[in-house]
């Protein structure tokens, strides 16, 4: 059922940028969501370092408390969120992305309830515009999500009540920005829905209610993926679920452009990610998956003259080590797949043809990263690795990062901006 009220677009990385995005600061000056500009993972900044090590560490700080958010970045402003489960409390810190400092903290007092273990109260991403950031929690006394913007300077501009939230592993959403749009897949095992909400005071645009499925139904954790048609000048939502498949929303109106309803037949975790160039292209390829090694491309469908003369398909399928919590990331010929064991394989992104496979010795939940043509691999026991980008394997270091005593993993995708690496490792934040 769709509830429908307005909306536009754009898009940014392999997407077209827009000067609406990024009023005010240059793209290497932010990095507004959940892997950063349009969720790509890309930055083409000089000068972070391949050896993360005291000589090159700029500053660390200590927050609150633990989490697994990762830092967004607007001008000289960082934003984080962290927990002190004991307490039921969610913070929201603004830091000088420079120096560290603590500029103002916000207290979320949502209250504490039963997780997954590797799920915290500070695990989504907030997202941030040149006025405002937001971010998703749990309301635990009334069970139902909600959504907070704020201003630069720690003012609350507005709150919103997404709904009921039912999941075995608890509320984590990444909010992701569109010119003067909020896009929250807030999906869970009671259904949920894909809505759009206004960035100036929280109305909701439009909801599409996702199928409630068969109890056990498992809740999809992805950050939707955001295109510019170019064959119908329309911009879309692509989604991804295990009770909706993958399937492309217009952003309009809500209205279902497209789906592989079949796709998926379990959790999804890894975000939908255009792999072979132009996301508005006709003939983008969008990798995605889900638990237990199913992961593939799906050709988005193509229209000529107001007509579809091709629907969506799969076009590959990865056959094994493959990604289930990492985002992969690619550079619009190659995608390079991080699978949660530490596997690494880079694949022909057209074909699907693997063209290396080999092991970092770790575990991973981060996504990993593309700077400046080299790879970063954030492991769960906290160290970096990095890798040569290319067609040739070749690893440039491994940085043994030391995080505190009271981290059991090291799960938050890093940043990068003012050709700085933010790396947040539990409660502590570093910056090189």
């Amino acid at each position: 059922m769709i509830t429908r009220k307005l909306a536009f677009g754009i898009s940014i990385g392999l997407l077209r940028s827009t000067a609406s995005l990024l009023d005010g600061v240059e793209p290497g000056e932010s990095w507004p969501q959940f892997r950063g500009h349009n969720g790509t993972a890309i930055a083409e900044t000089q000068g972070i370092p391949v050896n993360l090590s005291r000589e090159t560490l700029r500053w660390s700080v200590n927050l609150q408390g633990p989490g697994t958010s990762s830092p967004v970045i607007w001008g000289d402003r960082l934003f984080i969120t962290s927990e002190v489960r004991a307490e039921g409390k969610t913070f929201l810190n603004c830091l000088d992305a420079s120096n560290g400092k603590t500029l103002w903290s916000r207290t979320i007092e949502g209250g504490d309830y039963k997780t997954h273990n590797f799920n915290n109260l500070a695990s989504g991403t907030p997202s941030v515009t040149d006025s405002l950031v937001i971010t998703g929690w749990l309301d635990v006394p009334s069970k139902r999500a909600m959504l907070s913007a704020y201003t630069h300077d720690g003012d609350i501009a507005w709150r919103q009540d997404l709904g009921p939230h039912l999941s075995q592993h608890g509320v984590s959403f990444n909010p992701v920005i569109f010119e003067d749009y909020i896009v929250i897949n807030h999906a869970h095992m009671d259904g949920g829905t894909t809505g759009v909400y206004r960035l100036e005071d929280g109305v909701p645009v439009w909801s599409q209610a996702h199928p409630k499925g068969p109890k056990g139904i498992k809740t999809s954790y992805v950050s939707p993926l955001i295109r510019e048609r170019e064959d119908t000048g329309s911009v879309e939502v692509v989604q991804a679920g295990e009770k909706i498949g993958i399937i492309g929303f217009d952003l309009e109106t809500g209205s279902i452009n497209w789906s592989l309803p079949d796709a998926f037949n379990h959790r999804t975790i890894a975000s939908p990610i255009v792999i072979n160039g132009s996301a508005g292209s006709a003939d983008a390829l969008i990798a995605a998956g889900n638990k237990n090694g199913h992961f593939f491309a799906a050709r988005v469908p193509k229209v000529e003259g107001g007509k579809v003369v091709r629907e969506a398909r799969i076009e590959w399928y990865m056959e094994n080590r493959t990604p289930y919590v990492p985002t992969p990331v690619s550079d619009g010929r190659i995608l390079y797949a991080l699978e949660d064991g530490g596997t690494l394989t880079a694949l022909d992104a057209e074909s699907g043809q693997m063209i290396y496979r080999e092991r970092l010795l770790g575990n991973f939940f981060a996504s990993p990263l593309l700077v400046d043509g080299k790879l970063y691999c954030l492991d769960r026991d906290g160290n970096m690795w990095v890798v040569q980008a290319g067609e040739t394997y070749k690893l440039l270091r491994k940085s043994e990062l030391n995080p505190p005593d009271d981290v059991a993993w090291t799960d938050a995708t890093p940043a990068v901006a003012h050709d700085r690496l933010y790396l947040r490792l539990g409660s502590r934040l570093d910056s090189y």
